[in-house]
């Protein structure tokens, strides 16, 4: 007896379609592919290799047994590469590894719709890695390309033309997604707000983040300056009054000295501390969101007078947060740019007078120098300032390194360095002659985005400056930097290489008319990223209120909202149901060339509209009967209507050209009159 024949795979998918759904996946998996471990990555791209192998080469596809043990494979590179498939990036690394093994198993049209229906999760799984409108856009065009291609699907296998088909399913795709864009507003707008973000899992944000850290030692900002990452925007209720140069935005605060190193104080070492600060000036409120940075500090403008919930103000002037800011977060603040801070506890005088085994001779002798004449604390502080200014002291990013008496190194022997080297220098001078001083940690400046009216603060503006206690003053801001001579700062390699230009107050604007034109972009590009951040993706349970206020509809909750948004939602599929059940204008030329002239003899004579029982002959022949003036223009549209129409050749283009020549021509309103340029046809 014959051994029966395997059955071929029915329905097969030709190559184009192969060809196109691996570039689907493979687009989608990209930016995936970043985030993911090395391992896991290289055999993602190295499944899609193989998959193109297949493609080109039929018989190198890989049969059940080859797919079983690439399945294998990938689980357990997975479970190496991350010692489990609990959370985020596991997760997705198990997802994309069996999606792209699923694409080799592709062997019939119901595989391939199987694989594009997955797609979606895969575009989901986006937005957990990155919500930018950019990251959105990309995905919400291979969505319409994975909607085009599952049309493509249901067409013939051989359809007159390539490019007709792909326009046909590109078509089909546009209007499906344009259909939707309703009904998802409409969810987007009613649907219930949660309390916590849409994407929030409980899963660690597995991203790196970048800022200040708590601590002070020479070259701990170095780091943060040669970078050009945000730190945070602000936007003022109003103008701030005031030039970026002078915007001290407020982090840690340091009072001990060990060695080289700054830290800040220890919970229990101010007992008696209390916030006491009397503003000057009217005070400013802003709205400030901050990136990630795993710290508790928020980031305010010198000096904060309040917390926002969640967060508590200390005495020194930090503002504290209760868990540490792991995720994009938005706060309300307010500060007084202008103020008198009037407190100052017999422990943190100690500590702010406390001196460390470095301090060398040299540095106490230079001190001394300025207290000979028992000064006011004030004029000792300007001759520490003068003496910045008349030393040859230079500020650079590439400061030497220094041995374990670095601020002595620096005062006497290289006198090169920046923020950090100057203000951890003034502080231990001011020590050594008696006036209590702490360092502040933050940043300094930010620049103004005139599009969406915010001002960035970056890494590049990290900045370390020193607070002195000047008895009736209280504590009062010096910033030992600024004492450098302006012709003093090096314009070396590493303030080249800052992503936001150098540090605020020497930041140099040489930029080129086309440089301009391209970082204005970039700018008019972070304000549209700013908007999509505040309307769509913190779009708020308080927003939703407000408009739904705004629309009389403030008494809705969570069942009213769900009710209404069933509601709009079955009005808008009914909406489409109608408008999809009237025919559509004809899509064939030849049709649609009929049809104009139809329209013209209804305009010209209800009598001589088409029954729907009449050939476009015995439609000519009532039309010669009712009006005989028409007979020698009508006559030749409808023969070459019927010769493209009825002929069983596909039309010809000379063929359409001349129907559209003569329906154009066609004037039923003025008897006998023909105007389409060529002698009409009888017979």
């Amino acid at each position: 007896m014959a051994r029966a024949k395997p059955l071929l795979p029915a329905d097969p998918p030709d190559q184009r379609q192969l060809i196109a759904a691996t570039a689907l996946f493979g687009l989608s998996a990209l930016p995936l592919l970043f985030d993911l471990d090395a391992r896991v990555s290289a055999f993602i791209v190295g499944m899609l290799a193989l998959q193109g192998l297949g493609i080109r080469f039929p018989r190198l596809r890989p049969g059940m047994l080859v797919l079983g043990l690439l399945t294998l494979v990938g689980g357990l590179n997975v479970i190496d590469a991350y010692r489990g498939i609990a959370g985020q990036g596991p997760g997705t690394a198990l997802l994309l590894s069996m999606v792209a093994l699923k694409l080799l198993e592709v062997r019939n049209k119901r595989d391939l719709r199987v694989l594009l229906l997955v797609l979606g999760f895969v575009l989901v799984l986006q937005f957990l890695f990155d919500d930018s409108p950019w990251r959105l856009a990309a995905m919400v065009a291979l969505l319409v390309g994975a909607f085009a291609l599952l049309r493509d699907l249901t067409l013939p296998a051989h359809p007159p033309a390539r490019a007709a088909r792909a326009r046909i399913s590109l078509r089909s795709a546009a209007v499906m997604s344009a259909q939707a864009l309703p009904l998802a507003l409409v969810l987007f707008v009613f649907f219930p707000r949660l309390d916590a973000p849409l994407w929030d899992l409980g899963i660690e944000n597995p991203h790196a983040v970048t800022g200040l850290k708590d601590w002070l030692e020479p070259g701990s900002i170095k780091d943060l300056v040669v970078s050009g990452e945000d730190v945070m925007r602000v936007r003022f209720d109003r103008a701030p009054g005031m030039p970026v140069e002078r915007m001290y935005w407020r982090g840690p605060v340091l009072w001990h000295a060990e060695g080289n190193r700054f830290s800040p104080a220890r919970p229990g070492d101010f007992p008696e501390a209390v916030v006491d600060v009397e503003p000057l000036a009217d005070p400013l409120d802003y709205t400030a969101l901050l990136e990630a940075t795993d710290q508790h500090w928020i980031t305010a403008l010198d000096w904060p007078l309040a917390a926002p919930p969640g967060a508590e103000l200390t005495a020194d002037g930090q503002v504290l947060a209760d868990q540490p800011i792991d995720e994009r977060r938005m706060f309300r603040l307010r500060s007084a740019t202008a103020y008198r801070v009037g407190a100052l506890s017999l422990e943190e005088e100690a500590a702010a007078l406390a001196l460390p085994d470095t301090v060398t001779a040299r540095m106490r002798a230079l001190a001394a120098s300025w207290t000979a004449d028992d000064p006011p604390p004030e004029t000792v502080v300007e001759r520490a300032l003068a003496h910045f200014n008349e030393q040859p002291f230079r500020y650079s990013l590439l400061a030497p390194d220094m041995g374990p008496r670095a601020m002595d190194d620096f005062l006497f022997d290289s006198q090169v360095g920046f923020c950090e080297h100057y203000a951890a220098a003034f502080t231990l001078l001011m020590r050594s002659a008696g006036i209590p001083t702490r360092i502040a940690l933050g940043y300094l400046g930010g620049e103004l985005n005139p599009y969406s009216g915010d001002y960035i603060v970056r890494q590049s503006e990290a900045h370390a400056w020193t607070e002195v206690w000047l008895g009736d003053k209280g504590w009062t801001r010096v910033d030992p930097t600024a004492a450098v001579a302006a012709e003093r700062v090096d314009p070396d390699g590493a303030l080249a290489r800052l992503g936001a230009g150098a540090p605020a107050r020497f930041r140099l604007d040489d930029r080129s008319v086309l440089g301009r034109a391209v970082y204005d972009l970039h700018l008019m590009l972070d304000a549209a990223n700013v908007a999509w951040r505040q309307w769509v993706i913190g779009f708020s349970h308080f927003k939703q209120q407000q408009i739904l206020r705004n629309l009389g509809l403030g008494a809705l909750r969570d069942l009213g909202l769900v009710a209404l948004m069933a509601l709009a939602g079955a009005g808008i599929m009914l909406a489409w149901g109608l408008w999809l059940g009237h025919p559509a204008a004809p899509a064939d030329p030849v049709r649609a060339a009929y049809a104009h002239f139809q329209r013209k003899l209804r305009r010209s004579d209800a009598r001589l509209a088409r029954h729907p029982e009449e050939g476009p002959l015995d439609h000519l022949a009532r039309i010669e009967h009712l009006r005989p003036d028409l007979a020698a223009t009508a006559a030749p549209v409808v023969q070459a209507y019927v010769r493209l129409r009825y002929a069983p050749a596909s039309p010809t283009a000379s063929g359409l050209a001349l129907l559209r020549e003569r329906v154009r021509g066609f004037r039923p309103g003025r008897k006998g009159a023909w105007r389409g340029g060529s002698t009409p046809e009888r017979g």
